[in-house]
């Protein structure tokens, strides 16, 4: 069965796809990728995190996920900040929040 196996960190994006046979592990996977999976990475299958142990279905996507750096809803209110600070559209009359349109 063909398994596409996606490694994800901040440098770039790898992609390999194996041919395993019926029953193989995300273990298996990685492995026949070629890579290890170490303590730095979660393994997810379509995005879903999963132990080693998971077996693959033909067409599965295991991925190596690095962790995060940094909380998401931290990260979106830090963009959203940065964003309002820079449109001066944004803001209403008087640098209210509230808009007049």
């Amino acid at each position: 069965m063909q398994i596409a196996v996606i490694k994800v960190d901040r440098q770039a994006v790898k992609d390999v796809t194996v041919d395993l046979a019926t029953g193989a592990t995300v273990a298996d996977a990685i492995k026949a990728a070629g890579w290890s999976l170490g303590e730095k990475y979660v393994p997810a299958v379509w995005n879903h995190r999963v132990e080693e142990d998971y077996v693959l279905q033909e067409g599965d996507r295991v991925e190596l996920l690095a962790p995060l750096t940094v909380d998401p809803m931290t990260a979106r209110r830090l963009r959203e900040e940065k964003k309002a600070s820079t449109n001066p559209l944004v803001a209403g009359r008087n640098g209210s929040k509230h808009r007049l349109y």
